[in-house]
């Protein structure tokens, strides 16, 4: 008995030692897991949702950088461009030189489970001036969703299909 109460103690020690885990990432803590070439972008904060359906909550961060592509083996995470790929042409390599605005192009950062990163993404050439969370059928199931939207009102959606994110036409807003 006594040894287990010493074992219950001990762990107990051990967790209020890690302190509190925070309830949302902030930004900076987001673009850390992907490097010090990334900058997080004011005015755009983190998101967080269960975006591949794994129970666990993933975030969403807006950043910029010179090369994304970079350091991509060093901080293990992925750089794609689901818009381009429904179009045909999904190669980061040639898209990442794709630029609708002369400023660095604005990317998307996705961790999915940010409190112990399973995988991490980084989003090329997804236009926006605000991103939030939506939904969008997938086959016979609904799925969480990045909605994106510009000022003109389009509308996009960028979803994981089990596989891997995809892009779709969200449509004009009222």
């Amino acid at each position: 008995m006594r040894r287990i109460i010493t074992f219950l103690l001990a762990c107990i020690a051990v967790v209020a030692a890690q302190g509190p885990v925070p309830a949302r990432p902030d930004a900076a803590q987001i673009t850390q897991l992907f490097g010090p070439g990334f900058h997080p972008v004011p005015g755009f904060p983190v998101l967080t949702a269960d975006l591949d359906g794994d129970g666990a909550e993933d975030a969403v961060a807006v950043a910029t950088a010179d090369d994304p592509m970079l350091d991509q083996d060093a901080f293990h995470y992925k750089v794609i461009d689901p818009y381009s790929s429904s179009f045909g042409i999904g190669d980061p390599r040639i898209t990442s030189q794709f630029s609708a605005h002369g400023d660095k192009p604005r990317l998307v950062l996705v961790v999915h489970n940010w409190r112990a990163p399973k995988a991490k993404f980084v989003i090329l050439n997804l236009s926006f001036e605000k991103l939030s969370i939506s939904r969008t059928r997938l086959k016979k199931k609904t799925v969480p969703a990045i909605l994106a939207e510009e000022a003109g009102g389009f509308r996009s959606l960028v979803f994981w299909d089990g596989k891997k994110w995809k892009w779709e036409d969200g449509g004009i807003s009222d």
